[in-house]
């Protein structure tokens, strides 16, 4: 390549190519194929954040835990919240069935709009692969986050014991969970560089969302227009497929498990399709 060619190469990176192929597989193509390049930026993130304190990495199993006993405490012992006939330990489940795949939501919706300015320098380079910095912050936020996972189905099981036929469902559930994730961290990170108040709007949202679905109260406890409010939030939908594999055993709510399906299909075409549009563009308008 001459020096022409190249200069020809950066006048033109804010143009969109023509690009063939569905955007979303074309992007799950370009991570899996940078696989290693994401587990390396998303192992420094993780080391990175603790790196010059005394306990450094153990914090990361520290956060998870203590947030745990905190609430089963404040729940339980302080409130003293019940659901069902089983105790403290009902509510403990129904809780974390709901607040465990929320808070992970909830850091990847928190992180994505600042994915591309926190990685400006990365981003102005022609040839370097944008959609690995979505997927290294939706890996970190996943092994923050399955510490937690981890930590509520080792409960139930201890509880309830692991005789229950819904378990096998939790690896699809998070498959399409995961989806939903990658499509939000596509979405939101693509056009907070336009709009910029995405990023209050988001940390506003996150701070809210936990109490406008039902992972500390049934449903049943709100007035009948309220309950209909809940089914509005679409993400009460994915709490309530948590819920039915780990507090219901059943599904209890089939409804849900189709709208969750739908909301996954819609924001993961649609991240997608936006992301692979406006990614040519991404280094003009940091």
């Amino acid at each position: 390549m001459t020096d022409r060619d190249a200069d020809d190469g950066l006048i033109k990176r804010g143009r969109a190519t023509n690009e063939h192929g569905l955007g979303v597989f074309r992007l799950i193509k370009s991570v899996l194929k940078n696989l290693p390049l994401v587990k390396e930026l998303s192992r420094r993130e993780l080391t990175d954040q603790h790196a010059a304190q005394i306990a450094g990495g153990i914090w990361l199993i520290l956060h998870p835990v203590t947030l745990f006993l905190v609430f089963a405490f404040l729940f339980t012992a302080v409130f003293r919240v019940r659901i069902g006939d089983g105790g403290p330990s009902d509510y403990l489940i129904y809780l974390f069935a709901g607040l465990a795949p929320w808070l992970l939501t909830a850091d990847v919706i928190g992180r994505s709009p600042s994915i591309l300015f926190a990685n400006q320098t990365i981003v102005k380079k022609v040839l370097f692969p944008t959609e690995v910095l979505v997927a290294k912050t939706v890996a970190s936020a996943l092994f923050v986050q399955a510490i937690l996972f981890l930590t509520v189905i080792a409960y139930i099981i201890i509880v309830r014991g692991i005789y229950n036929p819904m378990f096998l469902m939790l690896p699809i559930l998070f498959v399409i969970h995961i989806l939903l994730l990658w499509g939000l961290a596509l979405l939101l990170s693509s056009l907070t560089p336009y709009f910029r108040d995405i990023s209050e709007f988001v940390r506003v949202f996150v701070t809210i969302n936990v109490y406008l679905m039902p992972v500390m109260y049934l449903p049943s406890m709100l007035p009948g227009k309220m309950q209909y409010a809940l089914a509005l939030n679409p993400f009460s939908h994915l709490i309530w497929c948590y819920q039915d594999v780990l507090y219901f055993g059943r599904f209890e709510h089939p409804y849900a498990w189709v709208v969750l399906l739908l909301m996954t299909s819609v924001v993961l075409v649609s991240g997608s399709y936006v992301f692979t549009r406006l990614r040519h563009h991404f280094a003009n308008v940091l």
